[in-house]
């Protein structure tokens, strides 16, 4: 089983754009949240109708999906529209679809190979395996919804790393899923949130308990970002987590970490 993972994609469409080829050769992509760019010229609005677009693709090439929301997807007080930027009326049906959502992301579950906040649900790979996806919302009060264990292999995605781990420097994570995932002891863990920072160890993965828990360490957002996101392609069957870091517009390093030996290469 191939799982690629990603976080923190700030409505940069080349790296929608990548994803989307690359879903393909994947049994499931995960993203952990924050999808939108706050102080995008366009407003959010623009922003959700082509990430609902983008994932009507996705459902065309039948890869499954599991997204979580972060703290800059659609926050309290965002702007939806700004002044001079229109709306077609061809994404009339779409804005519609999401006003009948309970939440937006909600909106974005077109069929049985889409997970979104709130669900737990067992997808079946294109290998024919069977993994336990669990989408947990972020809440600014730092709050996590609990789940039920499952049996099996399960992946967790919560947008903030657990708290007292390598993931979270420098920032301080989230405690309660660090309670959480000591409870309950899904397989795997992706988030986000904490971008890669220059000076920082920038750890990929760590274990917490008998849980691996991964952040991609995502660029932060700025001017000149390179023509792909930051992932980690985590591989069940050799036992390997690969992190793909791009430190130039050009130019990328790889390291492989074996999860069941924790060498890295």
């Amino acid at each position: 089983m191939k799982i690629l993972l990603t976080a923190d994609l700030h409505f940069r469409r080349p790296w929608f754009d990548w994803l989307r080829s690359e879903a393909p050769f994947f049994d499931l992509i995960c993203i952990a949240g924050d999808f939108f760019d706050m102080e995008h010229p366009v407003g959010l609005l623009p922003q959700m109708i082509f990430l609902y677009d983008w994932i009507a693709d996705l459902a065309r090439q039948k890869t499954p999906v599991a997204l979580c929301t972060g703290n800059h997807d659609l926050s309290p007080g965002s702007i939806l529209v700004r002044p001079g930027v229109p709306t077609m009326s061809k994404d009339l049906a779409i804005i519609a679809h999401y006003a009948k959502a309970t939440r937006w992301i909600h909106a974005l579950k077109l069929d049985h190979q889409f997970a979104v906040d709130g669900d737990q649900k067992i997808v079946r790979t294109k290998s024919g395996e069977s993994l336990t996806v669990v989408c947990c919302p972020y809440r600014a009060d730092g709050r996590v919804d609990q789940w039920k264990p499952s049996p099996g292999k399960s992946i967790v995605l919560h947008h903030e790393p657990p708290a007292n781990s390598q993931l979270a420097i420098p920032k301080a994570g989230n405690p309660e899923l660090s309670l959480v995932l000591e409870k309950i002891h899904p397989t795997w863990c992706v988030s986000g949130h904490v971008h890669f920072s220059p000076g920082e160890q920038n750890q990929f993965y760590e274990r917490i308990g008998s849980t691996v828990c991964f952040n991609c360490r995502q660029n932060p957002p700025s001017n000149a970002l390179p023509p792909r996101p930051n992932t980690i392609v985590l591989d069940s069957s050799a036992g390997t987590a690969a992190w793909r870091r791009w430190f130039s517009t050009t130019s990328y390093d790889e390291t492989i970490a074996r999860l069941d030996s924790r060498e890295e290469e």
